[in-house]
């Protein structure tokens, strides 16, 4: 019998079409054509290499702008394959900084959009999205047939539209969130990997989209960590470079490099023995699935295929299997719950219910659970944000207040409430408690200059030489 996590139900199943071309295939093509159409172009070589270029406004449109890293070896003389990085809150350098040093080593270009953020609709982030893409082609000599996207929670889902509806992306890294809604089958063919914490109240939307692409063409591969609702670390995140190296070599786009599946197999069989010792056969069924996924076409695999085979008939296995579905079911009831419980219960409910699931989270007999409920607080989190966001724009101000004061105790390290708060205190006319509550988001991590400039809300407090002081400071950084 074959386990599977349960599938929520408002995932759209994958489709691909069957006949549809790989990037590789599609581009070649192009190419030809584009060879004869076009002269030699010109690209930029003003460009610093090494460094992480904060903001480069583009040629047909300047308040649309983008971050860029050159790897030191690149050359205008030789194509390079590209990533573009769309982070859910529009910081295209967050990215950079952290995945740079896996560009240098593995030869990539790192451009990442500044405009393309959460609440932005499509139709509006599309034609921006273009206008970047284009303008980093226009400057770069990059490989048109090993075009990547990757995207963080929001802009994983961007990621994964473009491929999707533009097409001409050889693959997408998804972190934190999977597809878009989907109504038709999907066209155009693209690889696909996704990562996500498990800490992270999206990890069972990607474990069910990775199970729902057993059903179609697309090369997939699911990468957990230990972690929460975030950019995979960079330890972690060079499997997506290697993963795109890997099918390039399958796809005949670069030579067969020993060295590096040398490289992958002796990282992976050190996870493996750890995973071992600490007898998790789920973790070890899972990391032989990617060992095979990964080295199919490269090397032999015929002793990974056997080891999942033999976890898959294990009773241990098929237990481990069942008490996740389990999990997984649960949780889901438990999101619904709290999502119609947002309204409905008081703030004193919510309090006595925040400090029961912290302390369920704690909980040390139950691996597995308490795991879960760190994801159902950190779904909260997103929850209480997003209600707090619709109540401000809504004007609903008593709600506001208590969706405020949940998302600070359900979430105290994020930055986030205490700067909706300072919203909030503008609005009642306490500009003391909102400069107050600025600073506190300061503390937390806040650094977005250009949003305070362009919040109305805070216009009461404008003026203040303690807004003022804050506001210099973040510009900075």
């Amino acid at each position: 019998m074959r386990f599977r996590f349960f599938i929520y139900s408002l995932l759209v199943a994958v489709y691909i079409s069957s006949c549809s071309s790989h990037p590789a295939d599609s581009y070649s093509a192009k190419n030809k054509v584009d060879s004869v159409k076009t002269a030699t172009p010109t690209f930029d070589n003003s460009l610093e290499k090494g460094k992480i270029i904060s903001k480069i406004k583009c040629s047909k449109d300047s308040s649309v702008n983008y971050s860029l890293y050159l790897p030191k070896k690149y050359s205008s003389d030789n194509k390079f394959p590209i990533i573009y990085f769309f982070d859910s809150h529009g910081n295209g350098s967050f990215p950079l900084e952290r995945y740079k040093d896996l560009a240098e080593k593995y030869g990539y270009i790192l451009a990442g959009s500044n405009n393309s953020k959460n609440g932005i609709s499509w139709e509006e982030n599309h034609p921006q999205i273009q206008t970047f893409m284009s303008d980093v082609k226009q400057r770069l000599n990059i490989d048109g047939r090993r075009i990547y996207t990757c995207g963080f929670s929001g802009g994983s889902r961007v990621a994964s539209s473009i491929a999707i509806f533009d097409g001409r992306i050889a693959g997408v890294i998804g972190m934190g969130a999977g597809f878009p809604s989907l109504t038709e089958p999907i066209n155009n063919r693209f690889d696909y990997i996704g990562f996500a914490g498990n800490e992270d109240f999206n990890m069972n939307e990607m474990v069910a989209l990775n199970s729902s692409m057993d059903q179609s063409p697309i090369r997939h591969q699911l990468i957990l960590f230990n972690g929460h609702h975030e950019w995979a670390p960079a330890e972690t995140a060079e499997d997506a470079f290697l993963w795109c190296e890997f099918n390039a070599m399958k796809d005949g786009l670069i030579s067969k490099n020993d060295s590096m599946i040398k490289y992958f197999i002796s990282k992976k069989e050190i996870e493996l023995k750890n995973i071992e010792q600490k007898k998790r056969k789920y973790d070890e069924m899972l990391l032989y699935k990617t060992m095979s996924n990964y080295l199919d076409g490269l090397s032999d695999i015929s002793e990974y295929k056997k080891k999942v085979e033999q976890l898959n008939a294990s009773d241990v296995l098929k237990k481990e299997m069942i008490q996740k579905d389990n999990l997984a079911k649960l949780e889901l009831t438990q999101q619904e719950m709290y999502r119609n419980n947002f309204v409905l219960k008081d703030l004193s409910w919510w309090m006595n219910e925040i400090k029961k699931l912290n302390q369920l989270a704690k909980n040390e007999s139950d691996e597995e659970k308490s795991i879960m409920n760190k994801r159902l607080l950190n779904y909260l989190s997103l929850v209480a944000y997003m209600n707090a966001s619709s109540s401000l724009q809504a004007n609903n101000f008593p709600d506001l207040e208590k969706y405020l004061k949940i998302y600070q105790q359900v979430d105290p390290e994020n930055s986030e409430h205490q700067y909706l708060f300072a919203d909030f205190y503008t609005i009642k006319k306490d500009n003391a408690k909102a400069i107050s509550s600025l600073k506190n988001a300061v503390k937390l991590g806040f650094n977005d200059a250009a949003r305070m400039e362009a919040d109305v809300f805070l216009n009461p407090v404008r003026n203040s030489s303690d807004y003022l002081k804050i506001l210099e400071d973040l510009k900075s950084k």
